[in-house]
């Protein structure tokens, strides 16, 4: 009951990020989401069975410790941001205590998959169209249109096209260890992929979020380099000359404050990266100027300004600082040291190499942007995803990988080694 709960939740969460079913994914997700808290819970009790563990605990510590800030500053809290902050967290812990195979954690990207048909199909189609319904605005000195499809904003679309784009790398990458006889369904699965591949690229660039774009390129240098070295030299050359090639394309939608300043336009350093620099500086002169309970709780999750100062974020990082203070981001940094943690410890290096690529890009684009800290629509999908550096490693004999005579014999061996080990 509650691993089909889990996957209806991977399933809506793509299909409710579209702006046409915005308003539904309050009642519907957060029903799923309350139905699969009460199925794990029935279920860990009934069964005794309840992993947990650092990552859990520092999970539990941050909860606490939001839900506290909340009470505190109730007036300056914004209920759907503790909500948004929070549930993506614990869906990592109901997650992993469901999904205890590798088997079922392939069938549970499946279904996200089959979710981001829809959202990200669509929005290819009616961007190509030129459909005003999928226009987000057009910079006023590049003329250039950016797009958010059927998504509530470009930025939205952008990192959604990117976690996307993220998982099906490393979905091809773990079903590499499948059995030969699943003929027809790779096919099915390598169609569906290659499909949405296609129209997520084309959905990435159009939305012209940058962070995003930073996001799946840090992944791929990551993996590959710790990966393949040749694999990753042979990547970056061919990136690079393909941006030499294509760069009169790419150039003002991209980097429009550069191509302003090419027209003879005036732009502030300060005013590049979307005016990031400057809002960065004022949130830290912002934080800087609280009194002290305030440096420790912040000022309120959700809040967007002090008595007297606006606070424009564009940094999850230090959205966390100046929301929940000290306290807060320390503890949410401790979650990252420890998920690190994990990481590291997974036996497969392939698996480990894509893993920590995901980590750093995630990491990275959350230090640049406002992009999975309080962002639901990719958040959950990645801490439901991350779940896997817990599954416990099983041997090739497990995954169907060795002949029978072969599956034998390491059986026997691993009996003979834990014989002489009592």
């Amino acid at each position: 009951m509650e691993l089909l709960l889990l996957q209806l939740v991977v399933l809506f969460r793509p299909l409710a990020s579209m702006k046409v079913l915005d308003a539904v994914f309050v009642p519907l997700g957060g029903g799923l989401f309350l139905l699969l808290v009460g199925a794990f819970l029935v279920r860990a009790a009934v069964h005794k069975d309840l992993r947990f563990n650092a990552v859990d605990a520092v999970i539990v510590a941050f909860t606490i410790w939001c839900l506290t800030v909340a009470l505190v500053y109730y007036e300056s809290t914004r209920i759907g941001d503790v909500i948004k902050l929070l549930v993506p967290l614990l869906s990592y812990t109901i997650a992993k205590n469901i999904v205890s195979d590798r088997e079922t954690y392939q069938r549970l990207m499946v279904w996200m998959f089959i979710g981001f048909l829809l959202p990200t199909l669509g929005s290819a189609l009616l961007i190509a169209a030129n459909h005003p319904m999928a226009l987000d605005m057009v910079n006023y000195w590049t003329n250039v249109p950016r797009w958010e499809g059927l998504y509530t904003h470009s930025h939205n679309l952008g990192h959604s096209m990117t976690l996307l784009l993220i998982v099906s790398i490393i979905f091809v990458l773990l079903r590499g260890q499948r059995s030969e006889t699943a003929g027809f369904r790779n096919k099915a699965e390598n169609v569906l992929i290659a499909v949405l591949g296609m129209a997520a690229i084309y959905a990435l660039y159009m939305s012209q979020v940058r962070s995003a774009v930073l996001g799946l390129l840090t992944f791929i240098a990551v993996f590959t380099f710790l990966y393949k070295k040749r694999l990753f030299l042979i990547s970056a050359a061919a990136l690079v000359a393909l941006a030499v090639v294509t760069l009169p394309y790419w150039f003002s939608a991209m980097f429009p404050e550069l191509d302003m300043r090419k027209r003879g336009i005036e732009v502030s350093n300060m005013d590049l990266g979307s005016g990031r620099p400057r809002f960065w500086l004022n949130d830290v002169t912002v934080y800087a100027g609280l009194p002290l309970d305030q440096k420790l709780g912040g000022v309120g999750i959700g809040a967007t300004r002090t008595a007297d100062m606006e606070l424009y974020g564009h940094n999850d990082w230090l959205s966390m600082l100046t929301q929940t203070g000290l306290v807060g981001l320390l503890l949410y940094l401790s979650l990252q040291v420890v998920i690190l943690r994990m990481i590291f410890k997974m036996h497969n290096g392939k698996e480990r190499a894509a893993f920590l690529a995901f980590f750093c890009a995630v990491n990275l684009m959350m230090l640049v942007s406002n992009s999975y800290a309080w962002r639901i629509q990719v958040s959950q999908l990645y801490f439901i995803m991350l779940t896997f550096i817990e599954l416990r490693s099983r041997p090739a004999i497990a995954a169907g990988a060795l002949p029978a005579m072969e599956v034998s014999a390491q059986r026997v061996l691993v009996g003979r080694v834990r014989h002489f080990g009592r």
